[in-house]
């Protein structure tokens, strides 16, 4: 509702300074020039709750668990229990590429180079969506810098 709000008020704002500019004089110059600057504030702001309200309908059909995996790397594979939060984060790192490793209470987890990953992790468009929803937090995942990275 409020996102499609947004999008009207947008193209209103739009279609009134397209008015203005078609006939000039008809205003001031200030009167333009605010109806310009509203613009790109009002489509990101339709864009914003567009997107948070896209997230929340995936959120909706989506319990979170602790799920079992195994990461692989090379010849050496880990089996690892994690919470919704920490799969979402290796879901995303795995998907990304990220040169990081995932802390747990025996030894870090490097996840660089050719990582394959066993087991049911949170679909991409869930970790997506807690992204954007601002409740992805990976405290248990560490980014490596380059004299940090094992693999190099």
């Amino acid at each position: 509702m409020l996102p499609g709000l947004y999008l009207l008020l947008t193209l209103l704002f739009a279609a009134v300074l397209l008015a203005l500019l078609w006939r000039p004089g008809a205003a001031r110059a200030m009167t333009v020039w605010g109806l310009a600057a509203l613009l790109p504030l009002l489509a990101a702001v339709a864009g914003a709750l567009t997107g948070q309200a896209r997230s929340a309908r995936v959120l909706a059909g989506y319990t979170p668990h602790p799920v079992t995996v195994t990461v692989m790397s090379g010849t050496v594979a880990r089996t690892l229990t994690l919470d919704a939060q920490d799969a979402a984060c290796l879901e995303r790192a795995v998907r990304l590429h990220t040169r990081s490793e995932l802390l747990t209470d025996q030894a870090p987890v490097p996840l660089v180079g050719d990582i394959r990953v066993l087991g049911d992790l949170p679909p991409q468009p869930v970790v997506e969506a807690l992204g954007i929803r601002g409740t992805l937090a990976c405290p248990h995942l560490r980014t490596l810098r380059d004299e940090d990275d094992p693999g190099r």
